[in-house]
């Protein structure tokens, strides 16, 4: 017996023809209008295939299978022995779908094993192996039919996925009654994509124009695209409406060009009180304090708007309940795609909390302003303070020293002299124990004219008037060496001379303190004392070679660590400072140096 049937009349298209002749297999869905376009496409695909000695697998309802079959008889098709062959396998759809089915859902192991069970069979069968293999499934449309469009794109993957082990041309085949709704559009497109060929009602297979195939292949492709753009548009509008809706914490609303309301989110409601019922149609005029409606500024802010595009301000608005926040607002103008203003976009925002901590903010910035002027004044006049009271224990020491040296000091002289008449009387005669009174008492008064002397020059020294700084310092090294028997040195630079009356009233201070912090705290056997001039600056340095002030006594020398003429350190460092100078105090486990430096300002000595 003839493994092949005679060759009948079947028309199979040129696209199925090549489609068949492909080392590949084929994937192509088909939309159908009415069952009788179908039909004819499947004779002619079905056919073809058997006609010329191949296999072919239909799974079909039953009433599409049993008119394929009388169609096929109907063109001289011997259907029969084909079956017989085993080269043509005809299954139920309507009785398959629920065998593959697992809680609602295709499962694939069961699919897999019936379809490739039979497409083995077909390929096996008879002499001629690896024969081409014509699939028609309409399990996809079954599916679409109950709304499960999932699960059709998913057989549709499965047969993709038994194509890479079997050679077949699969036609699938869907109502274009299944593709209505809008909802539609995304399983449309994603089952599309799963095939190599989409395929038109419009276009019948019949057609010898491939190129009348083609352009309405692209047509339908392009429809697909459009609406693919057309619906990620409207979920990207849906997705931004959502958006708007959700966000609290800004009022977003639309305006149209004369500034009614048109939309109105939750932010908007919570911000400004009204609901959407409330407020949409009204005018946002509503929303301005008085003062501001008299001045006419939300018209004008309209105004700015539609002119350069966007305004932005802040100031206050009102809510329903007539409680005013502070609000930053932005207005936005919105145009048409010819350009035509049809609206305004705003979005207010609620800053009174960020309006009142600025505010806080600034007044505080300003009562700390005010609070460290009222310091610097404070300090300014206690810096006078002390600088007045500094010139006048300089002028009362000066007075003292006056009235004792003129006063006292010649009352004591005086005595002396008479004393010494009083010697030469005594010592005429024979009373040895007066005349040692005598003597006595004239030794007290020159010892008294001499202290007297001393604290005079202590107390201001008519040398450093006369002379300087270069004679007095000298002078007084003489005397405290004297005194505490430690040794001074003194080094006076060559171009050192003259300077202002202050300026060395001033260092001479410091260096009356300095060596009384010597013979008091250092223990140093020496004292070091320099004059110099360095960058217009003169510069009194006085070292010993002590064992340094401890931590503590530093720290608390701004109180008054040096001497017995109560004037601290804080008071000459103040004295430096009015003079424009510095006073520097450092010290280590070697000794101490104290420096004090005063603009030279030099005069003619």
């Amino acid at each position: 017996m003839s493994t092949a049937s005679p060759r009948t009349n079947f028309d199979a298209t040129p696209q199925f023809e090549q489609s068949l002749g492909r080392e590949k297999s084929g994937h192509v869905v088909q939309l159908y209008s009415d069952d009788a376009f179908l039909l004819e496409i499947l004779t002619g695909f079905i056919g073809g295939a058997l006609s010329a000695g191949d296999g072919a697998l239909v799974v079909a309802t039953r009433a599409h299978a049993d008119s394929l079959e009388q169609r096929l008889r109907q063109r001289g098709l011997d259907t029969g022995m084909a079956i017989r062959q085993g080269r043509y396998i005809v299954l139920d759809a309507r009785e398959l779908l629920p065998r593959f089915m697992v809680n609602d859902s295709v499962d694939e192991d069961r699919f897999t094993e019936v379809i490739r069970t039979a497409l083995t069979q077909i390929r096996d069968a008879g002499p001629q192996a690896n024969r081409r293999i014509a699939v028609f499934g309409e399990l996809v449309a079954l599916l679409w039919a109950e709304g499960k469009m999932q699960e059709a794109i998913r057989v549709e993957k499965l047969w993709n996925k038994l194509a890479e082990e079997h050679r077949f041309f699969l036609l699938c085949a869907y109502p274009v009654t299944g593709f209505s709704d809008e909802k539609d559009i995304q399983p449309f497109l994603e089952m599309c994509r799963q095939h190599s060929d989409v395929v038109p009602n419009e276009n019948k297979l019949t057609s010898s124009s491939e190129e009348a195939s083609l352009r309405s292949l692209a047509q339908l492709q392009l429809k697909a695209q459009m609406l693919e753009k057309e619906l990620a548009l409207r979920r990207s509008e849906q997705r931004f409406q959502l958006l708007v809706e959700a966000v609290r914490d800004y009022a977003i609303f639309m305006l149209d060009p004369e500034g009614h309301v048109a939309t109105w989110n939750r932010g908007a409601e919570r911000i400004k009180g009204y609901k959407a019922s409330d407020i949409i149609g009204s005018h946002f005029s509503r929303f301005y304090p008085e003062e501001d409606l008299r001045a006419g500024k939300p018209q004008w802010e309209l105004k700015v708007a539609a002119k350069e595009g966007r305004f932005e301000d802040e100031g206050w608005r009102v809510r329903k309940d007539g409680s005013r926040f502070w609000a930053n607002v932005i207005i936005t103008a919105v145009h048409d795609e010819t350009g035509k203003l049809i609206g305004f976009g705003k979005v207010t925002r609620d800053s009174t909390e960020r309006m009142q901590a600025q505010r806080a903010l600034q007044r505080e910035i300003a009562e700390k302003q005010q609070a460290e002027m009222r310091l610097r004044e404070s300090e300014k006049s206690l810096r006078d303070l002390s600088l007045h009271l500094l010139r006048t224990q300089d002028e009362e020491r000066r007075r003292i020293g006056r009235d004792l040296h003129d006063s006292l000091g010649q009352s004591l002289a005086v005595l002396k002299m008479k004393l010494d008449s009083l010697v030469s009387v005594v010592g005429k005669r024979t009373d040895d124990e007066a005349a040692d009174d005598v003597a006595q008492c004239i030794r007290l008064t020159e010892d008294s004219i001499k202290e007297l002397r001393t604290v005079s020059y202590l107390l201001y020294p008519p040398m450093l008037e006369e002379m300087g700084l270069k004679s007095a310092i000298p002078w007084y090294l003489d005397g405290f060496s004297a005194r505490s028997g430690i040794k001074t040195t003194l080094e006076v630079a060559s171009d050192f001379t003259r300077l202002p009356r202050g300026a060395e009233l001033a260092l001479f201070r410091v260096f009356q303190e300095s060596l009384t912090n010597v013979h008091r705290h250092s223990g140093s056997p020496t004292a070091e004392v320099r004059l110099f001039l360095k960058g217009g600056m003169g510069v009194l340095e006085v070292r010993d070679r002590g064992k340094g002030l401890p931590p503590g006594l530093l720290e608390e020398s701004s109180q008054d660590w040096m001497g017995q003429l109560g004037v601290g350190l804080r008071g000459m460092n103040e004295r430096m400072r009015q003079l424009g100078g510095t006073l520097e105090l450092t010290s280590t486990k070697e000794g101490t140096t104290v420096r004090a430096m005063v603009p030279a300002q030099l005069t003619k000595s």
